[in-house]
């Protein structure tokens, strides 16, 4: 029975998959296209957050089936069906696998070209390996974790506190780690460096520890990346699906003490760590998400019929409600590049430009139109027909709106704002 759910999970996946890349998926394209694999580790690691294993995938995965939109994603697709079939055999509950398949922030980030479906199923396959005590294979799975997500090393503790008799042969499975950073370490410290030193704003959208991001974790878990426009409605929704998820966890509470370490103990450290370095928010944390739905499943089994039926088809139904209104309706979708790069590049006359208030917000413009005249504010000039002002993120690097403010004085008009899923410009003419 746990191939249909296989086939479901996949279905889901698939649908919507075409959409826009945004911004970071842009950039996942960008290195898969533009740099080999030794590039990677020597000159773009050093300027990323992230450890170099998913971008050294992607790039392997596009020489043989390219970087459109649906071949960049596909790897995510794939990772997040193998994570059903490894909370099947964590938990041996086909229950517990069917509410991981359906659930919208699982698919939402199966959907990513980015590493956090890979690294929710290594994670689930290095607690797979630690329950069945096969502690080589476990030491290889650490290492692919250590090498694709720094937070997700977080589960480490996990082990040690759970390994009782066995924390000599734990210890031991932690060598490949260990040996890998010996090398790694001066990276890890650069981009470190460059964490630390990243603004208030950026630490903001980033995932500092405060109430907001703390209520996020159980919401956006629960009901993925949606809400409501009637906010009254919307926090109905999400108050009666707390008090069941709740409850549920609430009947799972005995003897499953590594699936609570899991889904609790990366949670305390994130949230202590995100007062110093931005790592706390939900998506970073999608790894525990296994153990929060294995969970659910057992608090769902321990009633007592006709009970089980009736909770088993709540918690599925607040799954379908959360994943649906993502995959068919456009504005829970990512931002709409395409959208935007294909109106912008339609409407421009000759002495047209597009310009970005920072150089680095460029990718997802330029993986959809490779030869459009774009710059950032050194560019800003009087004798232009047309300018095309992005305010993508201004908040963060322009938040006084002193590039707005530069081309109104010189002259231009506004005379169009456009709103593509998130992502806004501003028309300008003589």
């Amino acid at each position: 029975m746990i191939f249909p759910i296989l086939i479901l999970a996949l279905v889901l996946r698939l649908i919507s998959l075409n959409q826009s890349l945004w911004l970071d998926e842009a950039t996942t394209a960008y290195v898969a296209s533009h740099f080999n694999f030794g590039e990677i580790i020597t000159r773009f690691a050093p300027s990323d957050f992230h450890p170099p294993l998913y971008y050294l995938v992607i790039r392997a995965w596009s020489l043989v089936f390219g970087t459109s939109e649906i071949a960049l994603r596909m790897p995510s697709v794939i990772f997040g069906v193998l994570t059903i079939w490894v909370v099947y055999k964590i938990s041996k509950s086909k229950l517990a696998a069917l509410l991981a398949a359906t659930s919208g922030l699982l698919i939402y980030y199966s959907q990513e070209a980015r590493m956090y479906s890979l690294v929710t199923l290594l994670v689930s396959y290095l607690v797979y390996w630690f329950m069945k005590k096969k502690w080589f294979l476990f030491s290889i799975f650490l290492l692919l974790v250590g090498m694709t997500d720094y937070p997700a090393l977080l589960i480490i503790p996990v082990f040690w506190i759970l390994a009782e008799k066995d924390w000599k042969k734990l210890a031991i499975s932690h060598l490949p780690l260990a040996f890998s950073y010996f090398f790694w370490w001066p990276v890890f410290l650069r981009q470190l460096s460059s964490g630390l030193s990243v603004g208030a704003s950026w630490s903001a959208l980033l995932g500092e520890t405060n109430f907001k991001n703390v209520a996020l974790i159980p919401v956006k878990f629960i009901l993925g990346r949606i809400s409501f426009d009637n906010k009254n409605v919307y926090a109905l929704i999400v108050i009666i699906a707390c008090v069941i998820f709740g409850y549920l966890l609430f009947r799972s509470i005995k003897n499953l003490k590594l699936f609570w370490a899991w889904l609790i103990i990366p949670i305390i450290l994130a949230a202590l760590i995100g007062f110093k370095i931005s790592i706390f928010s939900y998506f970073r944390l999608i790894f525990v998400l296994p153990a929060f739905y294995i969970l659910v499943a057992q608090g769902i089994s321990n009633l007592k019929k006709p009970w089980v039926y009736l909770f088993a088809c709540c918690v599925l139904g607040v799954n379908l409600l959360g994943s649906s209104a993502y995959l068919l309706v456009p504005k829970f979708h990512r931002e709409d590049w395409r959208g935007l790069v294909n109106f912008v590049e339609s409407q421009k006359k000759d002495k047209s430009i597009t310009l970005f208030v920072a150089d680095s917000n460029m990718e997802a413009y330029r993986y959809y139109a490779p030869n459009a005249k774009i710059a950032g504010p050194e560019a800003l000039k009087a004798g232009y027909d047309q300018i095309w002002l992005m305010c993508y993120v201004k908040d963060i690097f322009d938040p006084n709106d002193t590039l707005k403010s530069k081309v109104e004085s010189l002259k231009y008009q506004k005379v169009g704002k456009y709103d593509f899923n998130g992502v806004v410009v501003w028309k300008y003419t003589e």
